[in-house]
């Protein structure tokens, strides 16, 4: 049982589903912060400064709110060369999405964050590498209908069938996912 009140700052059902199934006792709070606006002012950072930016501006927002509690923020990219691929919302980006990864190695960002009283107190990225099977314009609509993966980033559910999209990983299925599990288990045990 935590000593503190633990918040999640992302509405995300994956990293839901995960902190659950590692056992944490958590609840959920979604952030309602602009990320587009961050994006567009951290294009000078790296994408893990960016990744890092983006979870701290979900944990800091929520952490105002709930003085006491201790508050995850996270956040993932999905980054093929300089381009960032975000959600793509509709089937046509979702397709031209992945017909830019088809056969091509991208890199999955994942930052996490500590909030307490409006204090970063641990920050972490991580990244995974991955390289997408050559796909075929069918193959890629077929995967869209199965998946549904229109929110999320990369337009693949590795937790599902996108695993199957690929021919090589490196790193951190979690990481892939959209959270840096270990990482943050560890710091848990350490900040709560």
């Amino acid at each position: 049982m935590p000593d503190t009140k633990l918040i999640l700052a992302s509405g995300s059902s994956i990293r839901k589903q995960m902190l659950a199934d590692a056992g944490v006792v958590f609840e959920v709070i979604t952030s309602h912060v602009d990320e587009d606006r961050i994006k567009s002012t951290s294009v000078k950072e790296t994408f893990p400064e960016r990744v890092i930016e983006l979870s701290k501006a979900k944990a800091k927002e929520v952490s105002k709110l709930y003085p006491g509690a201790l508050v995850i923020g996270a956040d993932q990219m999905c980054v093929l060369g300089n381009e960032n691929f975000d959600k793509p919302l509709e089937f046509s980006k979702a397709v031209a999405n992945l017909t830019k990864l088809s056969g091509k190695t991208h890199i999955q960002f994942s930052g996490v964050c500590l909030y307490k009283d409006r204090k970063l107190i641990w920050e972490h990225s991580e990244s995974a590498e991955l390289k997408m099977k050559a796909l075929s314009r069918n193959e890629i609509e077929a995967y869209i209908r199965l998946d549904d993966p229109l929110q999320c980033c990369g337009c693949y559910k590795f937790e599902s069938n996108g695993a199957d999209l690929f021919e090589n990983i490196v790193g951190s299925e979690n990481v892939i996912k959209g959270l840096a599990l270990e990482a943050l288990l560890e710091a848990l045990d350490k900040y709560n």
